[in-house]
């Protein structure tokens, strides 16, 4: 072996599944909450493997989220709602 493990942590961490639908389409997302994360949750579509780290502070900058997400431009307003009040929530904020 080359490579040498110098530190390893466990944690339990809280994750949320969501099967969003909107007027024209489907998202499945799996919101995790880490203490390792600095404040930010990991957003992963489930469609296409893709991640996140968000915060509530990076809800109103979009092109750093939906296209990651895979997040059609119609249906940006609602994710910005959605994401105010699921990243606001009392889950992430006991852990901060």
């Amino acid at each position: 072996m080359k490579f040498e493990i110098i530190s390893e942590l466990n944690e339990k961490q809280s994750v949320h599944y969501y099967c969003i639908l909107t007027q024209n389409h489907r998202y499945d997302l799996s919101i995790t909450y880490s203490n390792y994360f600095l404040g930010k949750a990991m957003v992963t579509s489930l469609q296409s493997g893709r991640m996140v780290l968000l915060c509530t502070d990076d809800i109103s900058i979009e092109q750093n989220w939906a296209r990651a997400l895979d997040i059609e431009e119609d249906d940006i307003q609602e994710f910005q709602d959605f994401f105010k009040m699921v990243l606001q929530s009392s889950a992430l904020q006991e852990q901060y």
